[in-house]
């Protein structure tokens, strides 16, 4: 899966995605740098294949909670095709407050990231 989009742009691309999902724009960020068949992952679990699958998980989710009250980058960095970034988002649901840590795993390929598997704790 190599790319032909050097670390230094992955790394501008990530900080792009990063600051769009720290300002609570996750949808609007899947759909500029998600490419249309990317697959995602939590954990061990079964992956969602398409972006369009994301959407709606994404906006299912989104719909069940009270406000969104921010995300934190904690950390990040890139490789060969690849970043992280380590956030924890401060939510409302319906049962009350929701502090959810996470780190991020995305493949890129030719600018767009084509796989993402996330982590909780």
């Amino acid at each position: 899966m190599t790319s032909t989009v050097t670390n230094s742009e992955i790394a501008r691309l990530r900080g792009e995605l990063d600051e769009m999902t720290g300002r609570g724009e996750i949808l609007d960020a899947l759909d500029k740098f998600y490419a249309e068949d990317c697959t995602f992952q939590e954990g061990n679990g079964e992956a969602r294949v398409g972006r369009a699958a994301q959407h709606a998980h994404l906006s299912a989710f989104f719909a069940t909670l009270k406000a969104f009250n921010g995300a934190t980058l904690r950390s990040s960095g890139v490789g060969e095709d690849v970043s992280l970034s380590e956030w924890t988002f401060d939510m409302t649901g319906p049962e009350g407050p929701i502090l959810w840590n996470e780190i991020l795993v995305r493949r890129w390929k030719d600018g767009k990231v084509v796989s993402e598997r996330f982590y909780t704790a």
